[in-house]
């Protein structure tokens, strides 16, 4: 008898518990007006292509023995590239590469 006035205790506990209605879910549509992001111009890539070092200037040279005075003589700026030539992987935008076949003639002009 001791534990009856607990079991009916317990009992209402979980009758508060427990819902008096099936759950239903509702749902609600609901319109959000969004504004476009503003789309800002991403940068320019950087473009190796690009006439960076004045190489269209020496375009005509190709073709034309290395040893022609239009040739600019190997610097700091300019490099001349032989098939027996090692060379750096480094890209530098404003410095000519001047390509030379092995017969010592101008294949080709880029930067880098």
């Amino acid at each position: 008898m001791k534990h009856a006035p607990l079991m009916i205790l317990a009992g209402l506990a979980l009758m508060a518990c427990t819902p008096s209605e099936p759950a239903t879910t509702t749902t609600t549509e609901t319109t959000t007006t969004t504004t476009p992001p503003v789309e800002t111009p991403a940068p320019a890539p950087t473009d190796p292509a690009a006439d960076t070092c004045n190489m269209a200037q020496y375009a005509a040279l190709i073709g034309k023995p290395a040893t022609d005075a239009a040739v600019p003589p190997a610097s700091a700026t300019v490099r001349h590239i032989t098939p027996t030539t090692q060379v750096t992987m480094d890209f530098v935008a404003t410095r000519l590469n001047v390509d030379i076949s092995a017969e010592g003639v101008v294949t080709g002009v880029r930067c880098g």
